[in-house]
């Protein structure tokens, strides 16, 4: 199964017209090691499994990741809704983690509770979820990868955004028709479970109990918290890197 078939099979995305402009990137000279694209990368939690598995890898994110977040690989600071899919052509695999907090059942947790200043909130957090808002990103993120056309493509969020895949934006004229669930959902920490889109192969996760992986994300306290919490275990992204290679190295097998 080439690209365009998997992707209509996996997404059976129809994208309306989207106002998004183009910002150019040098190419970048190819040998043989696959390249792997990491938008919206953050931490770079995936960024570094995927390089320890031999693949060149190219993050973006809007903030500047080295410097504020530690990013240690390629980096291309942008916004992902500047960006034009078919300028990143070439690239073997593309992930993606769009933003998770307007999809985040933890925004319940708390509602209710009276805040410091006597008020009662509404929402756990003080800026409230706006699902709309942040399909905006995941929209973009689809439509940057229908263009970018790589070989394998991963989206990761929690499994709270498969209730928003499949409905029609009447406002804005734009229909999204996708297959509600998910290609897998794991429980990669003990308090972390995500859900992943995409045309990746078969593998089997690192099990949640294992030492290796996270603490519960709640002990994780500081200025950068929400980036420190979304950020992906090493032994995931790692055997996430080491199926998509081994799918690379046999396309015929793994339908890539």
């Amino acid at each position: 199964m080439g690209y365009e078939e998997s992707l209509r099979e996996g997404a059976g995305l129809i994208m309306g017209e989207t106002n998004i402009t183009s910002t150019k990137i040098n190419s970048i000279v190819r040998d043989k090691t696959p390249r792997m694209l990491d938008c919206f990368c953050g931490m770079g939690g995936v960024s570094d499994g995927f390089a320890m598995e031999g693949f060149d890898v190219t993050g973006i994110d809007i903030v500047d990741a080295p410097k504020m977040l530690g990013y240690k690989h390629r980096f291309i600071q942008a916004d992902m809704l500047t960006l034009k899919g078919e300028d990143f052509r070439g690239y073997d695999v593309i992930w993606g983690s769009p933003p998770c907090r307007d999809f985040s059942r933890m925004a319940q947790c708390g509602k209710g509770s009276i805040r410091t200043d006597g008020n009662r909130s509404k929402w756990a957090w003080k800026v409230p979820p706006n699902p709309k808002k942040g399909m905006e990103l995941v929209n973009c993120y689809l439509y940057f990868v229908r263009n970018a056309m790589p070989k394998i493509w991963i989206m990761e969020n929690v499994p709270n955004l498969q209730n928003y895949l499949s409905r029609i934006d009447v406002e804005n004229q734009t229909i999204f028709t996708w297959i509600i669930e998910p290609r897998q959902i794991s429980q990669i920490g003990r308090t972390m479970k995500r859900a992943f889109w995409g045309n990746f192969p078969n593998f089997l996760m690192p099990s949640a109990l294992s030492p290796n992986l996270c603490k519960a994300i709640w002990h994780i306290q500081g200025k950068y918290r929400s980036w420190q919490r979304a950020k992906i275990p090493l032994p995931c992204s790692r055997a996430f890197a080491r199926a998509c290679r081994d799918a690379l190295l046999n396309p015929i097998e793994v339908g890539v």
